[in-house]
């Protein structure tokens, strides 16, 4: 399975989407945070990570742990 493929191909579809939500600003570690931050990643159970995006980037996962 191309990973990364999968990963990028997700990345483009939705990169357009990023500004249309709004960014929980009752949270406070969300509320400076761009809109446009978005990133992905997946490690497989033999170790090989795949990332793209702002997958790097830390940030608070405080309302996308709920899902």
């Amino acid at each position: 399975m191309n990973y990364a493929q999968i990963l990028t191909d997700i990345h483009e579809q939705v990169r357009p989407l990023l500004t249309k939500g709004k960014i929980a600003n009752y949270i406070p570690e969300l509320a400076h945070i761009s809109p446009k931050k978005f990133g992905m990643a997946v490690q497989t159970t033999d170790g090989r990570l795949f990332q793209v995006g702002d997958a790097a980037e830390c940030f608070s996962i405080q309302s996308i742990s709920k899902l």
